[in-house]
This record gives C-alpha cells, sequence and structure tokens, in this order.
C-alpha cells in the first residue's frame, strides 16, 4: 500500500512538472506593464502561453497568461478570464507559444484548405477559394502534392512543420515527384519556400540519362 502511494505521488508530481510555466499579468492598460509579468505555472497540461491584445470599451488593454487554444476556432473572450459583468470585449488579437517562459509569441494562421485532387500540372494548387481553417499552435499552411499515373495531385491543409527534404511518398508503388511546401502567412497561395521533393527512382533514373546522353 505505502509502495503504490508513493508510485502515485512520483507520478502525479511528474504530471504537475510537465505544465508549463508562462508569464502571467493581470489586465494592463500599456504594454510596457505587461513586461514585468510575475512567473506562472499553467493549470492544465493542455495550456500554453498566451499575450492578447483588445478593447475594453474605448481602451486598448494587455494581457498575458495560461490558456488551451480553442480548436478549429478562435478561442473565446471567456478563456483569457475577460468575463466582467456589463464589460464590452472588442478587437481580441491573441498570440502563443509553448516553450517555458517564453518571450516571443505568434499568432495562429488562417490557411486555405481543400482535399486531394487532380490538378493541371505539379506546381497547380487544389480549388480552395471557399475554404480555410484556423490552424492550431505551431501549424503552417502546408500544400501536398505527388504525381500518379501521369496525373497530378494536390491537397491543402494546415500541418505541423516538418522538414521538407525528409517527406516520402505514401506509396511508393504507385506515386512519383511525391513533395511538400509550407508558408507562413495568412491564407496564402504562394508555398515557395521551404520546398523540397521525393522523386521516384524511375523519374531520377530518367533525369539522369536526359543529363547525360
Amino acid at each position: 500500500m505505502k509502495l503504490s502511494m508513493i508510485t502515485l505521488v512520483a507520478l502525479f508530481g511528474t504530471v504537475l512538472s510537465a505544465n508549463l510555466k508562462c508569464k502571467e499579468c493581470a489586465e494592463s492598460a500599456k504594454d510596457g506593464d505587461c513586461e514585468s509579468a510575475a512567473d506562472g505555472t499553467c493549470g492544465a497540461a493542455t495550456d500554453i502561453c498566451y499575450m492578447i491584445t483588445y478593447k475594453k470599451g474605448a481602451d486598448e488593454k494587455y494581457k498575458k497568461g495560461c490558456a488551451t487554444p480553442t480548436a478549429g476556432a478562435a478561442t473565446p473572450a471567456a478563456t483569457f478570464g475577460l468575463n466582467e459583468q456589463g464589460a464590452t470585449y472588442t478587437e481580441l488579437k491573441a498570440q502563443w507559444c509553448n516553450t517555458e517562459l517564453c518571450e516571443e509569441y505568434s499568432p495562429r494562421l488562417t490557411c486555405k484548405t481543400c482535399a486531394l485532387a487532380e490538378v493541371d500540372n505539379i506546381d497547380a494548387l487544389c480549388n480552395a477559394t471557399s475554404s480555410s481553417a484556423l490552424c492550431g499552435f505551431d501549424e503552417q499552411c502546408a500544400s501536398v502534392f505527388y504525381m500518379k499515373a501521369d496525373k497530378a495531385y494536390n491537397e491543402r491543409m494546415c500541418k505541423e512543420f516538418s522538414e521538407p527534404k525528409e517527406w516520402v511518398c505514401a506509396d511508393n508503388k504507385t506515386q512519383s515527384a511525391c513533395g511538400i511546401k509550407f508558408c507562413k502567412t495568412d491564407n496564402c497561395e504562394d508555398y515557395s519556400s521551404s520546398m523540397a521533393t521525393t522523386i521516384a527512382l524511375p523519374l531520377l533514373f530518367v533525369a539522369i540519362f536526359n543529363a547525360y546522353f
């Protein structure tokens, strides 16, 4: 029994120690007031650090602390403790970070999305003119593409960044010229940065043959 209790205490202590520490400051009228924020430990394992700006009535306010971002939607004001009776909150802008006592925060991106579709060529994007999604923290806008049976396919989504040069085809037998591109701007259409492709061996042999013969 004693051993079980010791084990539980050890496990519980591990869980608590896993909670992130963030800079915290109450509602402030000036950003400078928030820069001297105190260190605090988040109450939940899902919490990450936030910094928000907003208007309370006509006055601009700032606040820092811990919260859990809402998946797939803007995080509501009440999540940040903005629930004073009779107060009106507008122009809420949130930025996040998930490193210990971080000083640099980033907004969540809104990205164009479209399901996997055939496109005209390997550089073409699927049609996402009326579809977008609010990404999770640490996600970027991504474009995934490949060739299959001499046809090009593309899909766009929110995706956690991974090294493009390490991207591989999901099916090496039927897919080729597989790749992924990322971008870090809202609703972007240009995924040219951080691009790398995995070229299937048959295509690589053709490229080498054309270059030397």
